[in-house]
């Protein structure tokens, strides 16, 4: 792993003075691994703050296990002659790459400091770089984990799954609201946020062969798990993770 740089110090310190000339209006992640035998990691994600796009801070390069056509997700409406690298592939490389020998088990402090506030929680390693992963894989520009990207704005690190269920139906419900074709009848069955989740999981099985297929510990890949656990979960119990929210809402 690479050394903190002046500006990396500073940020894994809280320190967000020059923040606008370094990144300008970009919102930004910077999660700071501090682990027991006193190494610290530093991982940035600035994101557009109109698009929610992903911008990494240097051009993304693509690998073998990046190639669109290497284990392509079945519902991928991309096209291997026009788009050479799998975006939500591409998003992660250099994450995957950060933390290759590192093992799922193992603990870190884990500070994540953000434009409005900063987060702590000593947890596991596949935790924190799962918390990691759904930012850079919605905000990747996969049409698919597209879906989720109005979340990404209000990053929950370390979300437990009641609060994710709040805040996934509560924003599905929200953009109910603003649909991108006025014609089309609302839905506040959660239908269509159940079919958004079977294709989010769709992805996650692909990108797990994409890692299983390359060297590492298993720190990344149980990360991923940890996040299809609810992929998995909205289709089969979505109306079970909601009325977990009912007496919040009656008493």
């Amino acid at each position: 792993m690479r050394p903190f740089g002046k500006k990396e110090k500073a940020a894994a310190q809280g320190d967000k003075s020059g923040r606008n000339s370094v990144y300008g209006e970009r919102l930004f992640f910077d999660y700071v691994f501090k682990f027991e035998d006193g190494e610290e990691h530093l991982f940035t994600v600035n994101l557009d703050p109109e698009t929610l796009r992903y911008l990494p801070q240097e051009p993304l390069k693509g690998d073998n296990w990046t190639r669109l056509e290497h284990n392509q997700c079945e519902n991928c409406s991309l096209d291997p002659e026009h788009d050479r690298d799998c975006l939500v592939a591409l998003s992660i490389k250099d994450l995957v790459k950060d933390f290759a020998e590192k093992i799922s088990y193992e603990t870190a402090d884990v500070t994540v400091h953000t434009n409005e506030r900063s987060y702590f929680k000593k947890t596991t390693m596949q935790k924190g770089i799962a918390s990691l992963l759904g930012i850079l894989m919605v905000s990747s520009g996969c049409p698919v984990m597209a879906k989720l990207r109005p979340m990404v704005r209000f990053h929950l690190p370390f979300a437990s799954i009641l609060e994710t269920t709040f805040r996934t139906t509560s924003t599905y419900l929200l953009g109910q609201f603003f649909p991108k074709d006025p014609d089309k009848t609302s839905d506040f069955s959660f239908e269509g946020l159940v079919e958004t989740y079977r294709n989010i999981n769709m992805v996650n099985k692909a990108i797990a062969k994409r890692l299983h297929s390359i060297a590492g510990e298993d720190a990344t890949k149980n990360a991923l798990i940890i996040l299809d656990i609810f992929a998995l979960d909205v289709p089969l119990s979505i109306e079970d993770q909601i009325e977990e929210l009912r007496p919040f809402f009656i008493s």
